[in-house]
């Protein structure tokens, strides 16, 4: 998890990226300080667990894990008890695909920038996304339209936000998300408020969401 140390230079980064900067600066942090993010962090652990209590089958389920990080989502969720799935991964990040791969628990790992979700429509059972999205300088608001693009009609999409930022008009994830809630693309499931960044008393908002018959 990012330290306390570490989160004013990641903080800086993170938003100039969000403003319009050099995606690059952040990529490259990220791959200087990937290992920081080695055995999952509090957002990774409850979209999991949420994740997990919402399923009504665990086997033989084809996983998207979007910004995959080290991989420790599907590292979770095996150990919760989600066997025989076939995990997919995307992440801006070479370096955090590289320590993901080490673990061998994913079947296909692609370096990828959000928005772009590389994939067909309506492909996955589950696409989860801890710590991403809603995370100044990780994705656009246009992102969660695709994942619920490759999500199969009745699926299950488990994210979660940082929750100071999504309440902020200026990031328009709010407004995105309610807007896709109205025109039934997605169901709330669950919906929660929880730790997210605790060394800087940062809340997330976390959610599982089951795709519409459409």
């Amino acid at each position: 998890m990012i330290s306390q140390k570490d989160w004013p230079e990641y903080k800086k980064i993170a938003q100039n990226v969000d403003q319009g900067g050099n995606r690059e600066l952040l990529i490259n942090w990220y791959a200087q300080k990937y290992q920081l993010f080695e055995g999952g962090s509090p957002a990774s652990r409850k979209c999991c667990e949420l994740l997990y209590q919402n399923l009504i089958a665990s086997d033989h389920l084809q996983i998207l894990d979007v910004g995959c990080g080290t991989g420790d989502q599907a590292r979770l969720l095996q150990s919760l008890g989600v066997q025989e799935a076939s995990f997919y991964g995307i992440d801006m990040s070479k370096a955090m695909l590289e320590s993901a791969k080490s673990k061998k628990l994913y079947k296909e790992l692609i370096n990828s920038i959000l928005p772009e979700i590389p994939y067909p429509d309506r492909h996955f059972d589950i696409v989860i996304s801890a710590g991403t999205l809603c995370c100044p300088g990780h994705a656009p608001v246009e992102t969660l339209s695709e994942m619920i693009r490759v999500t199969k009609p009745g699926g299950l999409l488990c994210f979660d936000y940082e929750l100071n930022w999504f309440e902020n008009q200026e990031s328009g994830w709010k407004k995105t998300h309610e807007q896709l809630v109205q025109k039934g693309l997605i169901k709330e499931l669950v919906r929660q408020i929880d730790a997210y960044i605790p060394s800087q008393n940062i809340s997330g908002l976390y959610f599982v969401c089951q795709k519409g018959q459409l």
